[in-house]
Formats: structure tokens, sequence, C-alpha cells
């Protein structure tokens, strides 16, 4: 459901857009708000560097004091904690644009900026210089400062194996809040990406469940049209995941042979006759493992495969 932002321009955000959804809108398409873009036909000028794009568009430079900025982010990076949208560039593009395949100035980073912004999602988009200089070191330094609880990948066309790149020095407990990673304009010839040598297998592991293919369809539609699919997408992605979380929760009320988290249940010996079992194949672990591949597998997806 597409709704028209008509107060996002020049940056600015309608405050019930960072609002959480409630929790009876779960399992369901969470609205999508439109924003307000330049009439279609309208020639963009593409940013000269992160400062005109900052500048511009009203957005900041990341990370704070650095003498060369590696990437520009909207201003509610730093506190927003439930959504994060992160562009990786084509390579070699020229700062402040995103995917160079898009017949757009900016590559479509400013659309997607303020798509993002419409829908309460803090944004950042990366230097293609910078992470091919140090991907690792890169994505710490500015995404150390964001506490986004849920984080979305957006990489251009060819750039998916620099996601990998850049979360190989990453311990694979922080890999949870990268909910969804996908190339929205890639061709379908491309598919799967080439990922780099050496990942670790939790890291292919995680990467396999968050991976998304975008839609057929999309590679014969306009730009515009494609990135509200793409938030549609996304929303029924994260309504998917929030459903398996509240399922996950109830599962609980079925433990058997564990105590419920944060209740005592079992009694003194029966603790100390279940003290040697093992806990990464007890009731508990089974039923967290089952709920996490839950998350990933969204059936109300029409035409990702």
């Amino acid at each position: 459901m597409l709704r028209c932002l008509g107060r996002i321009c020049c940056g600015g955000v309608e405050p019930t857009a960072l609002a959480p959804p409630p929790p009876e809108d779960l399992g369901k398409l969470k609205t999508v708000w439109e924003p307000k873009l330049p009439e279609e036909g309208t020639a963009p000028q593409a940013p000269s560097s992160f400062e005109t794009l900052a500048d511009e568009h009203e957005l900041l430079l990341a990370p704070p004091g650095a003498e060369v900025p590696i990437a520009v982010v909207t201003p509610d990076f730093p506190r927003n904690v439930n959504r994060l949208l992160i562009m990786i560039p084509s390579a070699a593009a020229a700062p402040g644009t995103w995917d160079t395949s898009v017949k757009d100035a900016s590559g479509l980073s400013v659309p997607v900026f303020k798509w993002a912004q419409a829908n309460g999602y803090a944004a950042c988009l990366f230097s293609a210089s910078a992470l091919e200089a140090d991907a690792g070191e890169t994505w710490d330094r500015v995404l150390k400062g964001s506490p986004a609880g849920s984080v979305v990948v957006l990489a251009a066309s060819g750039a998916l194996p620099m996601l990998a790149r850049a979360l190989q020095p990453v311990h694979p407990l922080l890999f949870s809040r990268f909910r969804a990673a996908l190339a929205p304009f890639e061709a379908r010839h491309a598919w799967p990406p080439s990922w780099p040598g050496q990942l670790s297998k939790e890291l292919v592991a995680h990467l396999a469940a968050v991976l998304v293919r975008p839609p057929a369809d999309w590679e014969a539609q306009e730009p515009r049209k494609v990135l509200a699919s793409l938030f549609e997408l996304l929303a029924l992605r994260e309504g998917s995941f929030e459903k398996a979380e509240a399922k996950k929760y109830q599962s609980f009320q079925g433990l058997k042979e564990n105590d419920m988290p944060g209740m005592k249940r079992l009694g003194v010996e029966q603790r100390i006759a279940r003290l040697d079992r093992d806990r990464g194949d007890d009731e508990l672990a089974r039923l967290l493992k089952q709920n996490e591949a839950a998350k990933y597998q969204d059936d109300d997806e029409p035409g990702v495969d």
C-alpha cells in the first residue's frame, strides 16, 4: 500500500514516518510512504562530492570529524534504533553516486535517501574508493555510529561481493541485525553473486539467508517504479520477520524440558540432572534454530525467488 508523503522535500521527514508499527499490524503489509520527488523528465545535477550531496539534501558527512569523509548519512543515523538502509555503490562510482548502471545523475542515491527517510529508515551511502581500499575498516568506522537493530543493504549492480568483504572481519554474533541484502537493478544473468574466497561458514550461511533475488519484472520497470516495489518488498520482509519473532516467544510457553526463560519452572533435582546436557541440541536450542530459519522464509513475497 503506497501513500504519498507530500511533506518530504529537501530532506524533510514526516514525524509519523519514524513511529514504530503497532503490534496488531504484525504479519500484514505495512504502509509504504511515497516521498515527493522531482517530476519525471527533470534532469537533476550529478553531485560533485559528498559535501555537495550533504549540503543540497540536508545530510551529514560520516564518520563525524573525519578529515576525509567516507560516507554520507541521514541526520537520524546516530539515533534511529529501528531501521537502517545501506547503499553500497558501484565500483569506481563518484562520491555521492550509487548505482552507475541506472540512468540517473546521482545513480538514484538521492531518490533512495528520500524513500528511506519517508519510511522511517536512517540511510547511509558509502564511498566506493574507501570500500575498495579497506572494506572492513570503512564499514566499521561508519556503522559503529548506528544503533539500528534492523539493517537492509542495497548494493549497486555487481556490488554484492563487497558486502561479503565488509562483513568478513565482523563477529558472527553481530550478523543478526543485517536482515536483507539485494541488488535491485542487477541483471538476471548475474545471479548468483560470486562471493570472495575464505569466508567463514557462519557468514556464508547468513548471506544465504538474507540475500533476496529481485523479481524478474523489475528489469523492465522504470527506476521509480522499482523503488516503490522495493520498499513494499522490504515492508513484507519486516512484517514476516516480526511475525516469526512473535511466534518464537509464543513457543517458549510450550517448553517441557527447559525452564521458560525468565521464569522458574524445573525443580532443583531436574536442573542438576540436566547440567550435562548438550546445550547446542536441547529443546530450547532446537526451538531457536527452527524459528531463526523461519525469519527469512517469506512466502508472501510475490515474484521473489
